[in-house]
């Protein structure tokens, strides 16, 4: 009996060598975007892979120096990684984990449309990420002059965010799903769910190119890893699990998650890509607000060849 269940164990989990290899992947903040890493590190898909992977938390500037400077392996800020590398910086992004903004416009009860918030200040996270830059599409989308007709300032996560509306600091807040539902509880309007106006990628595993070159093994598994951990978020008879999950990283009561799911879920690609149009789009944007300059070759910012494998073998796995 013994044996068999250590024979089920090294069946399960192959061991490669004599300790698991880790990872360290650097993340933003407690948002959906991360969601699928920690559902990897929790049901054990990066231990399949022979991986012992940690999250740091890091903001987006930092993360990209970060993984320049081999102190991570892995950052989940896909627009930051992808608009360095335009740039000329030596990282690209090997997936796409959210391939839609899975934020919230928050209003007042009053506002019922974006054209209204003409000559009001917009709180949002922070200035210059990914966030900032769609806020601003979406803005241009409706007519506005994202520069001139609305204020944008920073408020910081979505609590400080909510907090600055009570307090009559911001007219409206960008927050991530599941907070939309925190705020509308505190009476405010969610006006425009983001990811129904715009398709663009939010997050992915970001990797610098010297690791690509040297380590592209582990780069592999680790993708492969993450693949897994969506294809297990998005199967709805996990969906138990996936609440359970949600309710420790958000720290959130169950009727909250069980409202946020379905568009959480959503946003996450099987794939783990999006298309080329999805990310010239990212780069035209990124153009526009002067993030970068010129026409940069796709080739230079992602590389999805370790996500297109990855998903192929997992494919042979399940045949």
């Amino acid at each position: 009996m013994k044996f068999a269940l250590l024979l089920l164990c090294i069946l399960c989990f192959p061991i490669r060598g004599v300790a698991a290899d880790a990872i360290r992947i650097a993340y933003p903040s407690t948002s959906f975007t991360t969601v699928p890493i920690v559902a990897a590190i929790k049901h054990g898909h990066f231990q399949q892979e022979g991986i012992r992977a940690e999250l740091i938390f890091m903001r987006p500037n930092i993360s990209v120096t970060a993984l320049v400077n081999g102190q991570v392996e892995f950052a989940t800020v896909h627009g930051s990684v992808v608009r360095a590398a335009a740039r000329g910086l030596p990282v690209k992004s090997l997936m796409v984990i959210a391939d839609r903004p899975a934020y919230f416009l928050v209003t007042r009860a009053m506002v019922q449309s974006i054209p209204a918030l003409k000559g009001k200040t917009i709180g949002i996270a922070s200035l210059g990420g990914s966030v900032h830059l769609m806020t601003k599409e979406l803005f241009a989308q409706s007519g506005l002059d994202p520069d001139r007709d609305v204020s944008m300032v920073v408020t910081g996560d979505h609590n400080t965010s909510i907090l600055a509306m009570q307090a009559g600091n911001v007219d409206a807040i960008v927050i991530a799903v599941p907070w939309q539902t925190v705020a509308a509880k505190a009476g405010f309007h969610n006006l425009t769910y983001l990811g129904d106006a715009l398709r663009l990628p939010m997050a992915g595993l970001g990797a610098a190119d010297e690791s690509m070159k040297k380590r592209p093994d582990l780069l592999k598994r680790a993708v492969k890893s993450t693949l897994r951990a969506i294809d297990f978020v998005r199967d709805r008879s996990n969906k138990s699990e996936v609440l359970a999950l949600m309710g420790d990283w958000f720290k959130i009561s169950d009727d909250l998650a069980q409202n946020a799911y379905d568009q959480m879920v959503q946003a996450y690609p099987a794939n783990g890509m999006v298309s080329d149009q999805a990310l010239e789009k990212d780069l035209e944007i990124a153009r526009q607000t002067g993030a970068i300059k010129g026409r940069v070759p796709l080739s230079r910012i992602v590389d999805f060849q370790f996500v297109r494998e990855a998903r192929q073998e997992l494919s042979g796995e399940k045949q």
